[in-house]
């Protein structure tokens, strides 16, 4: 195990590399509640989609970076004008009803993209690689529109990606999913506490 830890580490790239720190840099900027997170919500994923294609056949999470690229310029316009006064959007929370739907949708969505994947393509991993797709895109949404529980969906993500990508063999990436895991829950007490100061 140890030696096989060595070996990935040893064939880790350039881009991977940057990739991993871009990610870590947008994580704990978005943590602490600071707009420029987006600048590096741009540059990871550009960096990231080589290494998932080719390397580790996560092709759902290929196109998940796509969509990360063009969530973290709304995310950008979000945070800087989305209020109704077009000016910095406050954080807030959503009703459990709708977190109900979302679990409902995101479920069943996460299902049949996992089915097609098992059935039509050569990917890995296929209902787990679907699952954190799906709600990746919701919560990616979630953060770009300020909501607080976006660091529970991604505390649940992260730690199920850790699997996937050490499995894998993607250990540099299951060490960023943990940094990730770890971010997250920071995140969601920092500011958690800003909406409730905002809200005394």
């Amino acid at each position: 195990m140890i030696n096989s830890i060595i070996e990935a580490l040893n064939q880790i790239s350039l881009i991977e590399f940057l990739a991993v720190i871009t990610s870590i840099a947008y994580a704990v900027l978005a943590s602490k509640n600071n707009i420029w997170c987006w600048l590096f919500g741009i540059l990871s994923p550009a960096l990231s989609m080589y290494a998932l294609y080719f390397y580790f056949q996560l092709y759902a999470e290929v196109y998940l970076q796509v969509y990360y690229i063009g969530m973290a310029i709304y995310g950008f316009y979000s945070w800087k004008y989305g209020s109704a006064s077009h000016s910095d959007l406050a954080i807030s929370m959503w009703p459990k009803q709708k977190h109900l739907l979302i679990l409902i949708i995101g479920g069943s969505l996460s299902f049949l993209l996992g089915y097609i994947l098992k059935n039509y393509t050569d990917a890995a991993s296929t209902y787990l690689d679907a699952t954190t797709t799906v709600f990746a895109i919701i919560a990616t949404f979630m953060t770009a529109r300020r909501i607080l529980e976006n660091w529970i969906y991604w505390i649940i993500i992260d730690s199920i990606s850790i699997y996937l990508y050490f499995d894998r063999g993607g250990y540099l990436f299951a060490f960023l999913f943990l940094a990730y895991t770890i971010i997250a829950i920071y995140a969601f007490i920092h500011w958690r506490k800003i909406y409730t100061n905002a809200h005394v």
